[in-house]
C-alpha cells in the first residue's frame, strides 16, 4: 500500500496487469457492528495491459491497501513499452472507464403478515441514504424483526455516489436468499 498514490499514477492493483489511477475516493464509512465511522480510501483505476503486456483495457476499484506504485524496474519497462506503442497509448487515453456501483446487501426478515411486494414498496422510499441512515431506517421499519422468511434487500450506490465522504445508497431489489 502506498498512501502517496494520486490520479494519473501507474500502479499494480487488485487485478493483474498495469493500471492507471483515474479517481480516488476518501470515505468515512459507517461500520454497523461497532456503530462507528471508519475512514478508508477507494482507488478507481483502468487497466492498460496485462502482465504479458497485451492490451487489456478494463476498470476496477478497490481499497488502497491493494494498490502500489510500480517499482523502478516496472516503471522503466512500462516507459519503454509506451514509447514503442504510441497507437495503443492513444487508444487507452480515449478509453472511458466504466461506472462501478457499490452494493450493500442487508439481511432482512419479512414479517409473516406481509409479502415481498409490500416490503419492496416500503423500501422503494429508501433513496440516497448513507449507510448509517439506511441501517436506522431498516430498524425503524422493523424489517429486522424475527419473521418467517429471511431475505436480502439490495441497495446500490451508483458509481460510488457520495456526499461528505459517505456513500449514498438507494433501494434496488429484494433477493430471495
Amino acid at each position: 500500500m502506498d498512501e502517496n498514490i494520486k490520479v494519473g499514477d501507474w500502479v499494480r492493483s487488485y487485478g493483474s496487469g498495469i493500471w492507471r489511477v483515474h479517481r480516488i475516493l476518501e470515505l468515512n464509512d459507517f461500520d454497523i457492528p461497532s456503530q462507528s465511522y471508519k475512514p478508508r480510501t477507494v482507488v478507481f483505476s483502468s487497466r492498460f495491459v496485462n502482465d504479458s503486456y497485451k492490451r487489456s483495457f478494463s476498470t476496477e476499484c478497490c481499497d488502497l491497501a491493494f494498490v502500489s506504485l510500480l517499482d523502478s524496474d516496472e516503471k522503466d519497462e512500462l516507459d519503454s513499452f509506451i514509447e514503442n506503442n504510441p497507437e495503443l497509448v492513444a487508444k487507452f487515453d480515449t478509453y472511458k472507464p466504466k461506472s462501478i456501483d457499490a452494493i450493500y446487501n442487508a439481511s432482512v426478515n419479512i414479517p409473516s403478515s406481509e409479502c415481498t411486494t409490500d416490503i419492496e414498496e416500503r423500501l422503494s422510499t429508501f433513496q440516497e441514504l448513507n449507510l448509517e441512515q439506511l441501517y436506522h431506517q431498516l430498524i425503524e421499519f422493523k424489517i429486522g424483526s424475527n419473521g418467517a422468511k429471511g431475505w436480502t434487500a439490495q441497495f446500490i450506490s451508483n458509481n460510488h455516489e457520495c456526499c461528505e465522504g459517505k456513500l449514498l445508497y438507494s433501494f434496488s431489489r429484494i433477493l430471495a436468499f
